[in-house]
């Protein structure tokens, strides 16, 4: 630059100053004063500004620094899906070292087990998080893909976690037996309270404890009672709880059932006979089953499948507490107290003429309808647990039953009620070899299509609750089956995402 270049530079900066202090209202020299300030203060500025920076150089950690001081595993990727660095908990994990995996894409390492290469994959092509379970070296793992994207919405980084749960996962299974033990004797203890107070006849439903309040409010009196119930609702109970609690206890029960004794004997084995009242009487008098019940009960079951020409002389013995004996003329008085018990409806054999109406009105003076144990459903795991210390003792065994295996008896409808549900117990006591019965047991012994139809026809379950039920079914048999999400997924034909979001939803584990 010449002298002459200088000077006009000189003037022309003079120039720019002039104007900038008339429009400030200051002379010259205050305004040199004022940019001198103001240039000290900037300088102190920068000062402090490169001073923090030096500060935060110093305090300089990166992301796989604090992932090396955890337990978790981190791979990171550039959004083209190239390996960038991975840290030591990854290395622990997998057994993959930094110089096995840094510079290549996870593309090379697909359909070779490794899990958390596929959850990058998905995320790299499918631009969100993405996350399953997974096992690595017999490691169980969550793994969770996190997606990072520019200002311009552009993929540039892929960060994966793993998380091994191998140890959460076994002091959870610890917790839950704890749980199962802890329920056990819950169980035991509610069903020895239960049977101190209920008797035999056990329920905690609003229909069990009516049943109870009427078989103690009856029980003092001689009244006729009539059971009606399906079969294996626990009729004989009833009918035993009433002899139990009358004044009556003392003296004989006598159960003669109706439809199991021949048409032919059935007036002998009621009435008795005469020695040589007719061809083929044994040679002396026999006592009929009415006489040997004197001073205490009787329990006519299946009272719906008397014959009708049998029905006069039963009728009979109602109204005047006497009979006669085949072969006699001479009536005996008897003090019974009748129960009778069905599982038909008498009204209807009434007008099809196949029940005397007259003796009907007289064994119906208390009725006691007995609900299928479909109708009481809050009733069935106290009847388990029932049956579970019964068969426990019988065969020595310490099964139990997991909460999942309950709610499946729980939601089946039970057709052979009480019966059936003791006999299911027995059976899975005694096939059972690890001490603890699980749901799919369960269903295997009563069948999965019987589950879902008793879910279709429940009327205490809407649509939506049946078909929510169901799903959580498939997809848990599923997630065991294949092991991973995505795999299930696969099976289901549905995403990964909605397996995992309907898992979390319905709190299945794997």
């Amino acid at each position: 630059m010449c002298v002459k270049d200088i000077v006009e530079l000189d003037s022309l900066v003079k120039r720019r100053l002039i104007n900038l202090a008339e429009k400030n209202n200051l002379d010259l020299n205050s305004l040199v004063e004022r940019l001198i300030d103001e240039r000290e203060v900037y300088e102190e500025k920068l000062k402090n500004i490169k001073e923090e920076y030096e500060v935060y150089k110093i305090r300089d950690i990166t992301a796989l620094k604090i992932g090396d001081a955890i337990m978790d595993g981190i791979c990171v990727t550039d959004g083209d899906g190239n390996i960038i660095d991975i840290n030591k908990g990854y290395t622990k994990i997998t057994g993959l070292t930094k110089k096995d995996l840094i510079g290549l894409n996870v593309e090379k390492f697909l359909g070779k087990k490794c899990y958390d290469m596929e959850v990058t994959f998905e995320v790299l092509k499918k631009k969100r998080k993405i996350s399953k379970m997974s096992i690595i070296n017999n490691k169980q793992l969550l793994i969770i893909g996190n997606p990072f994207f520019n200002m311009d919405g552009q993929l540039t980084q892929i960060i994966t976690v793993l998380r091994d749960l191998t140890e959460l996962i076994a002091l959870k299974e610890k917790l839950e037996e704890k749980e199962r033990e802890n329920l056990r004797y819950l169980n035991e203890l509610k069903y020895m309270r239960a049977k101190q107070k209920q008797g035999e006849f056990l329920g905690i439903s609003a229909q069990a404890q009516k049943i109870r309040d009427t078989i103690y409010q009856v029980a003092k009196t001689d009244a006729t009672v009539l059971i009606i119930g399906e079969t294996g609702v626990g009729k004989e109970i009833v009918a035993r709880e009433i002899h139990r609690n009358s004044l009556r206890n003392n003296e004989p029960y006598i159960k003669i059932n109706c439809s199991a004794i021949p048409e032919t004997l059935l007036e002998s084995e009621f009435f008795g006979y005469e020695k040589g009242a007719f061809t083929g009487a044994m040679n002396r008098e026999k006592i009929g089953l009415l006489e040997a019940a004197d001073r205490g009960t009787v329990l006519l079951d299946e009272v719906g499948d008397m014959p009708l020409h049998l029905q006069p002389k039963i009728l009979r013995f109602l109204q005047e507490k006497e009979i006669t004996r085949i072969g006699s003329t001479r009536p005996i008085k008897i003090d019974v107290r009748v129960i009778a018990a069905t599982n038909q409806n008498l009204e209807e054999l009434v007008k099809k003429g196949k029940f005397r109406e007259d003796l009907y009105y007289r064994l119906n003076v208390i009725p006691i309808r007995i609900p299928p144990l479909r109708e009481r459903k809050e009733d069935i795991r106290i009847l388990v647990h029932k049956f579970i210390v019964e068969f426990n003792k019988r065969y020595n065994k310490q099964v139990s039953f997991t909460e999942k295996a309950l709610e499946v008896l729980e939601s089946y409808e039970w057709p052979g009620n009480v019966r059936e549900l003791e006999n299911t117990i027995q059976r899975l006591i005694i096939m059972n070899n690890h001490n603890h019965v699980t749901d799919e047991e369960v269903i295997g012994i009563l069948g999965i299509e019987k589950i879902c139809l008793d879910l279709a026809v429940n009327d205490e379950l809407s649509l939506k609750e049946s078909l929510e039920i169901l799903e959580k079914q498939i997809i848990e048999k599923a997630l065991k089956k294949y092991g991973t999400t995505y795999k299930a997924a696969e099976s289901l034909k549905v995403s990964q995402s909605t397996i995992v979001r309907k898992a979390k939803e319905y709190g299945i584990e794997w």
